[in-house]
């Protein structure tokens, strides 16, 4: 009498591992997908914050007719020297959000940093033909500053700030004027992205990041980092002395009268 034996199939331990390589590389992949997914949501996410801390600049200055200082003691006040001067304590620091009515830090839960006409901390500010003069709060009943406070014409003002473009290559004193986006910003603001502690402290692998954070003249609009092989995701904007002024004049205000 025949005996009919059932055959077993299954995976043996090298198949199975094969098999678990597999899945691991595709669980890798979707993972890598999912991040830059949520980095680009989150970068998303804080250009809208970004331009609406930039609509609460414009109308801090229709409102109050100077820009405010840098809080630089993390209360959310802009922070001056004394209420006799009128200076500046410093021309860097944090936003102050609590005057500007927004929120105290980014997605990446970091202040923005903010930099000012770097005479705003001098006695300059008491003097229309300087322009730290738009951050005089001594306005009554004009503003401090008058039409023709710098930049004016030619003249791009004392203390302000160049902002490099994209295609340069560095970022300082050499730059040519071709990669020059703007040589007269009165304020900067910026949020460092995702990295944002480790550029606040000094610390990055991108030139241009570590351009925005050395505290100098110069600020570098660098390549995003959805382009290969960069890592730049600061996220800023500038106001230039025309943005205040017409800020000023749109709100129905005035300016001194030109001579």
């Amino acid at each position: 009498m025949a005996t009919n034996q059932t055959q077993q199939s299954g995976f043996s331990l090298l198949e199975l591992s094969i098999a678990l390589t597999i899945i691991g590389v595709l669980l890798y992949g979707v993972t890598g997908v999912l991040n830059k997914i949520e980095d680009f949501d989150e970068y998303a996410e804080n250009r809208v914050f970004i331009e609406e801390v930039h609509d609460a600049f414009l109308t801090f200055v229709q409102v109050n007719r100077f820009l405010p200082c840098p809080d630089i003691d993390g209360d959310g006040r802009e922070d001056r020297v004394t209420s006799a001067d009128q200076a500046c304590k410093k021309e860097e620091g944090a936003i102050p959000f609590l005057d500007l009515g927004v929120s105290r830090k980014d997605v990446w839960d970091n202040p923005l940093y903010y930099a000012v006409n770097n005479k705003a901390d001098s006695s300059d500010v008491l003097n229309a033909d300087n322009s730290a003069s738009y951050f005089n709060n001594l306005t009554a009943p004009l503003a401090g500053f008058d039409y023709e406070t710098p930049p004016f014409g030619s003249d791009d003002g004392a203390g302000n700030y160049n902002i490099c473009n994209e295609t340069a290559t560095s970022c300082d004193g050499s730059t040519s004027t071709a990669n020059v986006i703007e040589f007269s910003a009165v304020a900067v603001v910026i949020s460092f992205g995702k990295n944002g502690a480790e550029t606040w402290a000094g610390n990055s692998d991108s030139a241009a990041e570590i351009e925005n954070a050395d505290d100098d003249n110069y600020f570098w609009q660098g390549q995003g980092s959805n382009v290969r092989g960069q890592g730049f995701d600061d996220q800023l904007f500038w106001l230039t002395g025309y943005d205040i002024k017409y800020a000023v004049i749109r709100s129905g205000a005035d300016l001194p009268e030109l001579p």
